[in-house]
């Protein structure tokens, strides 16, 4: 922070820290030192002393060489390789007297050397020396902080155009640094004096733009006081200072502020309000340099709605002047035709240029246009007209205060073929996701996906309730079959077993091997889907049957089938690799059903404790009623691999004969 240079009053007491691991040392050097004036902080810890030099930043250290864990060179030469200490002096405190740990010391920056037992007056005179020249390089730190931030100021003023968020970004970045500032805030003004924009600088130095101000705490608080007195206000300590009101959003304590009007002549652009969380931080001599830099800060606002307005008449006047590629007329209030531009002469012919003048509804090369004239409500100001041979404009007709009316004229005709292919081309590619989808979807869902196709690119969990349906006895098959058999049966197991999936709208999320994975209330929300489970469980059973009996006819196969049912949170999303994805079901109730599936025997649906409780499968029930033989009975609680503990398990028979 910068301080008068004459001022000399209630300054703190310079402070020296003392790591140190010898009691007796630290209370010799702390006693000499408090004496003379000086706050001392003391550490026998040098892991702890490096923490404190950078938290308080001590005006100097006295460092003790022989320390265990980490001696004086290693803390030395950490504090002088970090940027937040490497300008506190250091003195080294050692009873070693060897030239070889001088230079050692040197060489790891210490800035002084005291050999024990020291001279008490040689300590005084040193620390008196040390901690000035530290003050000096602080100052000269700080004038060089002002000089950059003026320069900084200057030149984000000189580059300032249109945009000027940049230029006030960086120039709140850099006043905080300068000032030592906690927070800022710049509030912007509008002529009228209201408030239309808060840029806040937080304490990470990050930057944020608030348009919802609350204007009550703004105009009944300091910034308010400021444009009221519309001079400078310094808050010593704000707890005590009814001028200082919180906003809502203010995290963290504040213990002073200071803030500035920003005054372009008698037009007052903003305030700037810097905070900080210690009370005094802000002296009189900071108001000189902030004032200089909140005018300049008003000349960069004030050049930018300059600027602004510039463009704005500027490209007003390429309109008129008709610097347009695309097809402009001019046309007076009373829609006369004032001017027309080349790229109009272009599109409609050069001998247009004898209309101006004209009403434009006298031409019947423009009649097209006309609707865009017949009414003065928005509905009718632009339109679409086709322009031989086989072109597609675009018009519309927009006031212009004080001149009449401009109307644009835009060739889209590219851009209607484009359309044109769009359409063609989503057209084709929702018959391709269409053809996807159905290969492991019921038509319901896919009518579902293709109207929110965006689902299917979610990453989301979900309750479902997955199926697993193995073909037992499948590996023994392919071995005693020929690849053609194999492939036959597999397949007619795969269609039979995919189609009664589809009537119960199950969704089908592997197919591989011998074995299925079927998900319920995935990826669309199904009330009724662990009964529609169960459902598709049952009549795969009992289809199987003719299945078995036809397989063992033509081919001599015996083949059973289980199935596993469990219900829980799953994670669905694309799954793979950037050349090959699937949409896939990852979690427990995946790794449940398939230890489930491994338990059931051929004939058997096996059920987890939640697709029993969910499904209300009382053993007096039975599910559902046309399958009151099916009865799903306790099996106790088991270990299923992977499982930390047992949990109770549910099994039913379907009865094929």
């Amino acid at each position: 922070m910068l301080k008068s240079a004459t001022d000399n009053t209630n300054l703190p007491k310079p402070t020296i820290l003392i790591i140190d691991d010898n009691a007796d040392n630290r209370l010799l050097l702390g006693s000499q030192l408090s004496m003379n004036g000086y706050n001392i902080l003391e550490t026998e810890s040098p892991q702890e002393g490096l923490i404190i030099a950078k938290n308080q930043l001590p005006d100097l250290i006295l460092l003790d060489v022989m320390m265990p864990i980490m001696n004086g060179f290693e803390v030395c030469e950490r504090l002088k390789s970090d940027p937040i200490t490497q300008l506190i002096p250091v003195i080294m405190v050692t009873a070693l007297r060897d030239l070889e740990y001088r230079i050692q010391g040197i060489d790891v920056g210490a800035d002084e050397f005291l050999t024990r037992p020291h001279n008490k007056e040689e300590l005084l005179v040193r620390s008196r020396s040390l901690i000035r020249l530290r003050k000096t390089q602080l100052n000269l730190q700080s004038e060089r902080n002002r000089l950059k931030l003026l320069h900084d100021v200057t030149q984000a003023i000189n580059d300032t155009g249109l945009n000027l968020t940049p230029t006030l970004n960086e120039i709140m970045m850099g006043t905080k640094e300068v000032f030592e500032a906690t927070r800022g805030n710049l509030f912007l003004l509008a002529p009228d004096g209201t408030l239309t924009n808060r840029i806040v600088i937080h304490e990470d130095s990050s930057i944020e733009h608030i348009d919802n101000v609350n204007q009550q705490i703004f105009h009944d608080g300091l910034a308010g006081r400021v444009i009221e007195a519309q001079t400078s206000v310094i808050i010593n300590d704000t707890a005590t200072d009814s001028r200082w009101l919180k906003f809502p959003d203010d995290a963290g304590d504040i213990g002073s502020a200071v803030a500035t009007p920003l005054t372009r002549g008698e037009a007052t652009e903003g305030i700037l309000v810097l905070m900080h969380r210690t009370p005094g931080h802000f002296q009189d001599a900071d108001l000189e340099l902030l004032e200089t830099v909140a005018g300049q800060v008003a000349v960069a606002i004030r050049n930018a709605t300059l600027f602004r307005e510039m463009d704005e008449q500027r490209q007003r006047m390429e309109v008129i002047l008709s610097r347009s590629s695309e097809a402009i007329i001019i046309l007076s209030e009373n829609q006369t035709i004032e001017l027309i531009n080349n790229a109009t002469l272009e599109a409609f012919g050069s001998d247009l240029i004898k209309h101006i003048g004209k009403d434009i509804k006298q031409v019947k090369r423009l009649n097209q246009l006309s609707p865009l004239f017949k009414a003065q409500d928005a509905t009718h100001q632009s339109i679409e007209f086709p322009l031989p041979p086989n072109l597609t404009y675009f018009a519309s007709l927009t006031p212009i205060p004080n001149v009449g009316y401009m109307l644009f004229m835009q060739d889209i005709t590219l851009r209607k073929r484009e359309e044109a292919l769009k359409l063609e081309q989503a057209r084709i590619e929702n018959i391709q996701l269409k053809e996807t989808f159905s290969r492991y979807m019921s038509p319901s869902l896919v009518e579902q996906v293709l109207e929110h196709p965006e689902m299917m690119n979610e990453r989301k969990k979900q309750d479902a309730i997955v199926l697993f349906a193995d073909l037992r006895g499948s590996i023994k098959m392919i071995l005693s079959q020929t690849p053609e058999n194999s492939i036959e049966i597999l397949n007619e197991f795969f269609e039979k077993m995919t189609a009664i999936v589809f009537d119960l709208d199950g969704t089908i999320f592997d197919l591989a091997g011998d074995e299925l994975m079927i998900g319920f209330n995935a990826p669309f929300q199904q009330e009724d889907g662990t009964a529609k489970s169960i459902e598709t469980a049952i009549q795969m059973q009992i289809l199987f049957d003719e299945l078995q009996k036809k397989w063992d006819e033509e081919f001599g196969v015996l083949l059973g089938l289980g199935i596993g049912i469990d219900k829980g949170q799953v994670v669905m999303g694309n799954v793979g690799a950037t050349r090959r994805v699937n949409f896939a079901l990852v979690g427990e109730a995946v790794h449940t059903a398939h230890r489930l599936v491994d338990i059931a025997l051929d004939g058997e649906i096996v059920i987890s404790d939640s697709v029993y409780q969910s499904g209300h499968l009382e053993k007096t029930q039975g599910i559902p009623a046309d399958h009151a033989n099916v009865v799903f009975e306790s099996q106790g609680y088991q270990h299923l691999k992977g499982k930390p503990r047992p949990e109770p398990i549910y099994k039913a028979t379907v009865d094929r004969k």
